[in-house]
């Protein structure tokens, strides 16, 4: 049995379970989840299941086989090293690969994931089980027909909790104008679709976009996240939502521009970034 640990955001939770299918499937085996977390989560709720994905929830007893147990004095006995279980897998470090998680057939799965060599050889699949199953909102379908319509190019802006929050490198406008400019000299006559969770300060700050459209009101992330993937192109912010927004994007010849800092003080986040994507 394969059981993932699903916490965080939308982007987080797409990470943790293309891993657990990875694993799942290199076993030949079902992929269980772990909701525990969110019967007393409040800053994020479970969206996994807005998607065509494969996967049932795992019972209490199943995590606990798994896992050990999921009181205070286990959780601080397995954090000290002081307990240790085979079918537990931490990840040991953010954005590495590492593949001795395949090697077990019986674990349960704790990390964020974010390296696309987990599951990059499963990348079709993927795409079918990450299809939204529910309608786009009216508002949603309004945006799609101008984003076909056009040469279409998504701009993400993180900011809101990211103020707040140490060791994350919040973007300034330095790395939109450069990511900007690059787009101008190389797709022609793009238009620009912001999508923001602060879009007061992007119209107040993104002035030198012209040829732009704040998308606004929109229903839930999961159109938002739909619409970024059906642009032709996407700027991206270091942030696993808008990450995925640009993976899930089919375009072959897309251009994608993420920032180089995805975390600071930590290097090796850059992982996160795919070889063919251009760095700024």
């Amino acid at each position: 049995m394969i059981i993932t640990k699903i916490k965080g955001g939308l982007g987080n939770q797409l990470f943790q379970y293309a891993l657990g299918r990875a694993v799942a499937l290199h076993h030949k085996l079902p992929l269980k989840l772990d909701l525990t977390i969110f019967k007393t989560y409040k800053l994020h709720r479970y969206l996994l299941d807005q998607f065509a994905i494969q996967a049932d929830i795992a019972t209490e007893n199943e995590i606990i086989n798994l896992k050990g147990g999921n009181n205070v004095l286990f959780s601080a006995l397995r954090k000290a090293g002081l307990v240790k279980r085979k079918s537990y897998f931490k990840e040991k470090r953010s954005s590495y690969f590492d593949a001795s998680v395949f090697k077990n057939n019986f674990v349960y799965l704790d990390g964020y994931w974010q390296n696309e060599l987990y599951f990059s050889d499963i990348r079709e699949l993927l795409l079918r089980e990450l299809s939204p199953i529910s309608s786009m909102s009216d508002l949603g379908c309004d945006y799609l027909k101008f984003i076909k319509k056009s040469n279409s190019v998504s701009v993400h802006v993180r900011r809101g909790n990211y103020l707040n929050t140490k060791n994350i490198n919040v973007l300034d406008v330095d790395y939109y104008t450069e990511a900007v400019e690059y787009i101008r000299k190389n797709v022609e006559k793009p238009t620009f679709y912001v999508f923001s969770d602060d879009l007061e300060w992007c119209k107040n700050s993104l002035g030198f976009l012209d040829n732009c459209i704040y998308v606004d009101r929109t229903q839930t992330e999961i159109d938002d996240l739909r619409l970024m993937s059906l642009c032709r192109h996407n700027i991206i912010a270091n942030s696993s939502f808008s990450w995925w927004g640009a993976w899930l994007n089919q375009n072959p010849k897309k251009t994608v521009i993420a920032p180089k800092g995805w975390l600071l003080n930590d290097p090796g986040s850059s992982n996160v970034i795919l070889s063919d994507w251009v760095k700024l």
